[in-house]
């Protein structure tokens, strides 16, 4: 639970954890949160081995190139930045092209084939991450966007809070729960769900710090026990709206526009680094597994300036600038330092990952597509993907007409219907590669992984 506070820079209130040293603290006046924790499971026992701790960070509509350290000259990411220089980098890691086909596969470690069934929605018989972490004797919690109740869609379980509890996470501060969009923003006087609690639109307060303050509480609380706490940020989505440290923030409400987005970076930026804090001050930095990912490319109508020249976002769809993804871990005293590696990772590799470094196990009534990349985290060669697989059918809007498949490696990309592109050279996809005899190796190992997949039937619109 939180109390309140004002802080002085600004005179705005601020969420702060009960165990902070500030005593400045007023009784919250919603009712939302005073049964917040009310339903929640007691804690496991103190007696189970000594495992890590994990904090999986994905931020939402964060290309590649949105990190100072991934080329970017638009943004301002110094914790990113320090983080991937104190850790471990990933250049080829890949999502799908759109939020929740991402968010599916890498709950499930599954293809999209085999479980994406509409856009927004979860099929609530997958087995999750968090399901096996929680079997397995950890603590788990979510906060940010969940958006998988499919609240519009044939499969609709609105009104229903405890699917995501069903889906292996005890506690949560969620937006796009049991409630559209519609209903209420994420960003200023969001519209939050907590266990326990009736959906609250919180008045003067800002989402992403509701949903930090959250982790940072977690955290907090559960020190002493291995934890999952998963945070898929609302930021960077739009609407590209100002944040509590853009000079316009006053007139938030009226002033929409995409060059917010470089300051809804830097705070996205900012509340990593305020996690990052919470566990140096918990001693818990050499405990903890740290990962940071964003879910799909950057909107379109984002430009970034690379050294290379401007880069266009390609959010929804199967370019690079679609499904190239930041890939960041950190965890001090194990994962190597400064590291930078080349190996090919995708959405499905987190949840056996996951599973792998918490010492639990898999299901053995489903295949999971995913390969474990936990000894790369340890510094060893590991077992190296040889290609990477996108089956990509959104179910949403004008985007499914972009609806394919392909197999890629770290430089080619062959689609389903026989187009081989060079996507270092031509990121773009401008121009298809002709069969030329030197490709054939190529084209045959992208062909191999792409004929080891299922019959494709498109989802009906």
């Amino acid at each position: 639970m939180y109390s309140f506070v004002t802080a002085p820079r600004t005179g705005r209130r601020r969420c702060f954890p009960r165990r902070s040293p500030c005593r400045l603290m007023v009784p919250m006046v919603v009712s939302w949160l005073v049964t917040a924790w009310s339903l929640i499971p007691q804690p496991v026992s103190a007696a189970a081995p000594a495992r890590p701790n994990i904090v999986l960070i994905m931020a939402d509509d964060f290309g590649y190139e949105c990190l100072g350290c991934n080329g970017s000259l638009s943004y301002k990411t110094p914790v990113l930045d320090r983080l991937a220089a104190e850790g471990l980098r990933f250049t080829h890691c890949y999502a799908q092209p759109l939020c929740t086909p991402s968010r599916v596969q890498m709950l499930t470690g599954r293809y999209n084939f085999r479980n994406y069934r509409e856009f927004g929605w979860l099929d609530p018989n997958e087995i999750t991450f968090a399901n096996l972490l929680r079997d397995a004797g950890y603590r788990t919690g979510i906060a940010g966007k969940w958006q998988l109740n499919g609240l519009n869609g044939r499969h609709a379980d609105t009104g229903d809070p405890l699917r995501v509890v069903r889906a292996g996470f005890d506690e949560f501060c969620l937006w796009q729960l049991t409630q559209p969009r519609s209903a209420g923003e994420r960003y200023a006087d969001p519209l939050v769900e907590v266990r326990g609690a009736a959906p609250t639109i919180l008045k003067d307060k800002y989402g992403p710090d509701v949903f930090c303050d959250f982790v940072v509480d977690f955290i907090e609380r559960h020190r002493d026990e291995p934890f999952l706490v998963y945070y898929p940020m609302v930021l960077t989505h739009d609407p590209f709206v100002p944040t509590p440290d853009s000079p316009d923030w006053n007139t938030r409400r009226n002033r929409k526009h995409v060059d917010n987005f470089p300051d809804m970076v830097a705070y996205a930026d900012k509340n990593v680094g305020r996690i990052i804090a919470q566990l140096e001050r918990l001693k818990l930095r050499e405990k903890t597994l740290l990962i940071f990912t964003g879910d799909n490319g950057s909107p379109r109508q984002v430009v970034t300036q690379l050294a290379s020249g401007p880069f266009e976002g390609g959010k929804g769809l199967t370019l690079d600038s679609g499904c190239h993804v930041p890939l960041i871990v950190s965890w001090p005293g194990t994962a190597p330092r400064g590291a930078v590696r080349d190996d090919l990772i995708d959405f499905s590799d987190v949840l056996p990952t996951l599973v792998e470094v918490a010492g639990a196990k898999l299901p053995d009534d489903r295949e999971i597509d995913g390969r474990s990349f936990l000894p790369q985290l340890k510094g060893q060669p590991g077992t190296p993907r040889a290609w990477v697989f996108c089956h990509y059918d959104p179910a949403w809007g004008q985007l499914s007409r972009h609806r394919t498949r392909f197999a890629r490696d770290r430089r080619y990309k062959l689609y389903h219907d026989g187009r081989l592109y060079d996507a270092q050279s031509d990121p773009r996809e401008l121009t298809p590669l002709t069969d030329d005899p030197a490709l054939q190796p190529i084209r045959s190992k992208l062909q191999s992984a792409l004929d080891a997949m299922p019959p494709w039937t498109p989802l009906e619109e």
